[in-house]
């Protein structure tokens, strides 16, 4: 597949680099592009071609790194050329030994969704958990072997660029909208975000958010398909009746836990939790290690993450709420009147309601960031309350002056990180430190 190709490896970040360090092992030419890096001074072992814009005419395959916008002038002439452009998910996934692939996807919940599921697998069998968290997946293509596991989150970036990639469990956490900015509509990050079960068979598992049934009859799902739902329902799947968690294989019903055992706070990780279940049930996974899991799990950092209470006061990091459904829920998983810290880099989203749903439970709207204007005329459509500063550390140190004991506050930007700064965790660990700072 690789041999005598030449391959443009487009952007030279964390996918960029993992994809060079995979191709030395093939007989192929590499050239890299990416106009953020001067490539002449990179300090790497694997032997490369620095792109000159007339390569072009010689490129057979370009893997193409997240980051890179979907409709960058040199992509959109490779697509009039026929030349195939995939995403390292892709790229692994022609080269994996084995087939034991659960991939997870979502507009929200899919690192949670991930990350529950990792825990679970690892306890029977050695387990992979990749994507956007823990390692790049093409960092452990050789290494996984035929009987490990390997748990991926997905992004629509990635997937929008795969091909023949058909994992044998596919997870959909729930989809609305959000990159507006990358996708340009609606329905492009829709069909990005469903391209998760394109290539799924008769003998392949297909997990949908029960509120996305007949949204999901639109694409002609081959997969047997689970549900998973807050109320009883009567398909294959996870639901929940009287405060616990019950999993329907089609022949049995069997409780899985009580809600009240589940440590990490909101309805949407009730979900996220229940298609995790579904997913280890489906992989054969005995119910003892299942629940031991779960009942052990405590969250993922930067996602509704308690970070500390002063003088009744309760800090919560949720800087991986990157889009307004993921804040709207996060305001809902509150106890108490809520100061929200929000703000960052316009991904096209529009916060109306957002604000809207969430008004009941916002005590004041702390602003930052390029989205502080485009914020506030939400806020005022609403009639709430709101201030805009200069950027975090001021957001910080005027929420502690406005919080009162019985009340959270809560950093959920309901926006990328990207105008301030290099990702959410960075984002999110500057919140910790200044709240670890207070007095």
């Amino acid at each position: 597949m690789l041999e005598n190709k030449n391959i443009l490896i487009m952007g030279f970040g964390v996918t960029g680099k993992a994809t060079l360090k995979f191709l030395k092992g093939f007989p192929c030419k590499i050239y890299i592009f990416d106009s953020n890096k001067d490539l002449q001074k990179l300090n790497v072992d694997e032997d490369f071609i620095i792109f000159k814009e007339e390569d072009l005419e010689k490129i057979d395959l370009i893997v193409k790194s997240p980051g890179i916008y979907p409709f960058h002038e040199l992509l959109v002439k490779a697509r009039e050329k026929n030349i195939e452009i995939i995403s390292d998910i892709e790229l692994s996934y022609r080269n994996l030994k084995t087939n034991n692939v659960v991939a997870v996807t979502g507009t929200n919940g899919k690192t949670t969704t991930t990350t529950i599921i990792g825990d679970i697998l690892k306890r029977k069998a050695k387990t992979f958990v990749v994507g956007n968290i823990g390692r790049g997946i093409l960092e452990i293509t050789e290494e996984a072997n035929k009987d490990d596991y390997i748990v991926i989150e997905a992004s629509s970036f990635q997937l929008e660029d795969t091909k023949s990639f058909k994992p044998h469990i596919a997870l959909l956490t729930y989809v609305t909208s959000d990159h507006l900015d990358w996708h340009k509509t609606t329905q492009n990050y829709i069909d990005a975000k469903f391209k998760i079960f394109a290539n799924q068979d008769g003998d392949d598992f297909a997990i949908l958010n029960y509120e996305n049934k007949e949204l999901a009859q639109n694409y002609n799902l081959k997969g047997k398909k689970y549900y998973f739902s807050m109320n009883k329902i009567s398909e294959k799947g996870a639901y929940v009746e009287n405060g616990k968690i019950y999993f329907n294989d089609g022949e049995n019903i069997e409780e899985i836990l009580e809600i009240r055992d589940i440590k990490i706070p909101g309805e949407h990780n009730i979900k996220n939790i229940m298609a995790s279940i579904i997913a280890t049930k489906l992989l054969n996974i005995d119910t003892d290690i299942i629940r031991k899991s779960i009942i052990s799990f405590t969250g993922v950092e930067h996602r509704i993450e308690f970070v500390r209470e002063i003088q009744g006061v309760k800090y919560y990091n949720d800087s991986k709420g990157t889009n307004p459904d993921s804040t709207e829920v996060a305001v809902a998983a509150m106890d108490g009147d809520v100061i929200l810290i929000a703000g960052g880099y316009d991904k096209g989203a529009n916060f109306d309601e957002l604000i809207e749903k969430s008004k009941d439970k916002l005590k004041t709207v702390i602003l930052f960031g390029q989205t502080a204007e485009k914020f506030s005329d939400s806020c005022k459509k609403s009639e709430v309350e709101f201030y805009i500063v200069k950027d975090l550390n001021k957001a910080v140190e005027l929420a502690n002056k406005l919080a009162v004991k019985g009340e959270d506050v809560l950093l959920s930007p309901a926006c990328a990180s990207w105008d301030m700064y290099s990702d959410y965790e960075a984002r999110g660990r500057h919140f910790k430190d200044l709240i670890r700072e207070l007095v």
